[in-house]
Formats: structure tokens, C-alpha cells, sequence
């Protein structure tokens, strides 16, 4: 940004900002002589200046001079361009107020989304700014501590591509690109947690998935608590628009589900699970206990081999009962085993039958 490189430079060179200017898209072949030669014409209603350096700038192939203005300057009389050897050569310069205005522009955006300039620092990772220091920093101080909180701002905060959640609403008639709020809530827990950013903007981009309803109790919750984590708003959505199912309700529909015939053990434990885990989340199951009652259903619930049944009930009486991706695993190896017996005993064709036709051919 060409303005920053201004600040930048004059701060390195110990010059006022506002009594500098910078020229850009010089040729790389003209020498100082030459610079020289072109500026004073155009230049001239600005009075006396020096020229403090100059720099090549290898993403336009162009140099570039910094000019310190010697003289009180109407800011109105400073030309954009000049006209030079190769083209058009830009002039970079700052206007006494215009760090105020983008503070005043800043300041009124902050406060549309509900939020402030020392909680935009913390966001670029700038934690010792507080909002008492804020207040008494003068807009020139401000803009030029923001400037450098961003072009240090850590990778993540920089523009990215990012996984996007589908569109929820919440509304009594969801639209056709709507999924159910169950789906939604489990996509965007998983989502949520793959975002490499801060909290602030990860609220941001789950706001940009919401609508109606859903997008009111977002900003009603932000309201009420502006420190809220991403976390606690997906929670609120659920106190909202999750299922009312009672602690009963969820235990009892979990005790009472067996596996339907002609269905795999493997399969109704799937099924099983998602009824474990929604009656967890309405704490009719203890977490820490989620393991064993598993193991225990499966054992009632399911139609086990013998030799199923014994591993399970080895499992039991072990130790520390196995997750679901371990009971799983032992699962499907005892499905597979079984599998493969069965196919080790389908029966071959009559040996007798084969004997006696050898048999025939040699009596012929």
C-alpha cells in the first residue's frame, strides 16, 4: 500500500508525513540527474524540498523518491501524477485530516457490527492495547499503531478461502437449500473447529450462513454477551432450535432400541450411537459413562454370534470399557470371520457323483 510505504519511509528518515511526498513509477534507468530535471516544473507551486532518497520497487519494476517539503503546503496544490520520462509518474502524499477521517469512518463501522477499535487490536493478535489507551491516543498515533498491527497481522487474519457452512434460518418453513437443524448444528461444530482464526471472525463467518430467525438470536446473544465464544452461540442455537426431547425421553429411546432383523450388528450399533450421543447432549446419559452403557446395549440389544458375545463379554470384564471406534473395529473383524466361515462351508459338488463317472469310462 502505497500511503504505509510513505509512513513507513518517512518514520525510517525521521521526517513528518505530512510534510513528505513520495513519487512512484520512476524507470529503474533514470538517475538522480534526471529525476531531478522533471520535478521542479511541475513541482514549483510547492515551494522549496529535498529529495532524501530513492528506491527500487521490485513489484513494479519502478523506483521511487521521497521528497521532504520545506515549506508550509496547500495540500490542494499537490499534483497526483507527473508527467516524466516513460509515462505517468504517481504522487503519494497524506492530507492533514485524513488519519481522523478513517478513525471516524473505522469508529462508525466497528460500532454497525458491534464492536471497537481495541477489540479490532486483539483480533490482529495486538493484546496490549486497551480501551483506555485508545482513548487517549491522538488519531495520528492510532492510525499508524493500526497500520502496523496489520502488516503484522498473522497469515490467517489475511484474506483466505475457507470451508463455508450451508444456510440455516430457523424459520417455520425452511427454504429447498435448507438443511434440518440437526445436520446444520453437527456440520458446523466439526466446520467451526477447522477455522484458523480468532473468535471474532469466526462469529463473522457464521453469521454469514444465517438468516431470519437464526441471524436474530445470533446478534441477540453477541448483544448480551460481546466476548461470547463461537461455542456458546452454537449452544444457544441449540437451547433455540434443537429438540425439545426430554432426559426421559432420550434414555427410554435409547434403552428400547434393538437390532431390526436381517440388519448387521455393525449397522444397529451405527444407529445406535447417534441416539448415545443426543442423549448425552441432554444429559439423560453421564459422558463419562457413555462407553459402558454402549457396550451394555449392544450386548442386550443385539442378536451376537457366541463367539461375538464371548469377545464383548471379555471386553466387559477386562478393564475400561472400548470407545465406539474400538467396539466398532472388533465388531466388524468378528462380521468378517463369520463371513468368511460361511463361505468356507458351502458345499462342493458330489464326490460320489464323480467317482462313478470315472468309474463308467473305465468299464467301457
Amino acid at each position: 500500500m502505497a500511503l504505509a510505504l510513505l509512513e513507513d519511509w518517512c518514520q525510517i528518515m525521521s521526517v513528518d508525513d505530512q510534510k513528505s511526498l513520495m513519487v512512484m513509477g520512476i524507470p529503474v534507468e533514470c538517475d538522480e540527474a534526471e529525476i531531478q530535471e522533471v520535478l521542479p516544473e511541475t513541482l514549483k507551486p510547492l515551494g522549496r524540498y529535498r529529495l532524501l532518497g530513492k528506491i527500487f520497487r521490485k513489484q513494479e519494476n519502478a523506483s521511487a523518491v521521497l521528497l521532504e517539503l520545506m515549506e508550509d503546503t496547500d495540500v490542494s496544490v499537490i499534483p497526483s501524477e507527473v508527467q516524466g520520462k516513460g509515462g505517468i509518474w504517481k504522487v503519494v502524499f497524506k492530507t492533514p485530516n485524513q488519519d481522523t477521517e478513517f478513525l471516524e469512518r473505522l469508529n462508525l463501522f466497528l460500532e454497525k457490527e458491534g464492536q471497537t477499535v481495541s477489540g479490532m487490536f486483539r483480533a490482529l493478535g495486538q493484546e496490549g492495547v486497551s480501551p483506555a489507551a485508545v482513548s487517549y491516543l491522538s488519531p495520528v498515533l492510532l492510525a499508524h499503531l493500526l497500520g502496523q498491527a496489520i502488516a503484522h497481522a498473522p497469515q490467517p487474519l489475511l484474506p483466505m478461502r475457507y470451508r463455508k457452512l450451508r444456510v440455516f434460518s430457523g424459520s417455520a418453513v425452511p427454504s429447498p437449500e435448507e438443511e434440518p437443524f440437526e445436520i446444520w448444528l453437527e456440520q458446523a461444530t466439526e466446520i467451526v473447529k477447522e477455522w484458523p482464526v480468532a473468535e471474532t471472525e469466526k462469529k463473522r463467518w457464521l453469521m454469514e450462513s444465517l438468516r431470519g430467525p437464526a441471524l436474530d438470536l445470533m446478534h441477540i446473544v453477541q448483544a448480551d454477551n460481546p466476548s461470547i465464544s463461537v461455542e456458546e452461540c452454537l449452544e444457544a442455537f441449540k437451547q433455540v432450535f434443537g429438540s425439545l426431547e426430554s432426559h426421559q425421553t432420550s434414555q427410554v429411546k435409547y434403552l428400547k432400541t434393538y437390532q431390526e432383523e436381517g440388519e448387521k450388528v455393525s449397522a444397529y450399533v451405527l444407529r445406535l450411537e447417534t441416539l448415545l450421543r443426543r442423549a448425552v447432549e441432554n444429559r439423560a446419559i453421564p459422558r463419562n459413562i457413555a462407553d459402558q452403557v454402549r457396550l451394555e446395549q449392544v450386548m442386550a440389544g443385539a442378536s451376537l454370534s457366541e463367539i461375538l458375545w464371548c469377545r464383548l463379554r471379555e471386553l466387559k470384564d477386562q478393564g475400561p470399557p472400548p470407545s465406539f471406534l474400538e467396539l466398532m473395529k472388533v465388531i466388524r473383524e468378528g462380521e468378517e470371520e463369520e463371513a468368511s466361515f460361511e463361505n468356507e462351508n458351502i458345499e462342493e459338488p458330489d464326490e460320489g457323483d464323480g467317482y462313478g463317472h470315472w468309474d463308467n469310462k473305465a468299464d467301457n
